[in-house]
């Protein structure tokens, strides 16, 4: 008896262990000029498919309302292996500016 409850548990465990990679696919790190102002950063994970420069930007308006724009944007792929099968999702990141005179 004490043997299933091991096997059992053992199977468990291994089927709800994941295992996570992260790697850069496209980042720019160049500001083009001066005439802005910097409010902060946004992130934002998405699944695969649902990724984009206009998800992000709306991430940026809503925690800062009075954003213009983003730069130097970062996009990460992450994999995720769950025992025979993967789970893919982009953490996009980038400025948040607002333009100024």
């Amino acid at each position: 008896m004490k043997i299933k409850a091991i096997i059992l548990s053992l199977l468990l465990a291994l089927v709800l262990v994941g295992c996570t990679t992260v790697q850069p696919v496209q980042g720019n790190t160049v500001l083009a000029t001066d005439n802005f102002e910097v409010l902060g950063r946004v992130t934002k994970e998405c699944p695969l498919g649902e990724a984009g420069f206009t998800v992000l930007l709306e991430e940026a308006q809503r925690l800062y309302p009075e954003a213009d724009d983003i730069i130097n944007i970062i996009v990460d792929s992450k994999v995720t292996n769950y025992f025979f099968t993967k789970q893919g999702s982009y953490i996009m990141s980038a400025v948040v500016i607002k333009y100024v005179n």
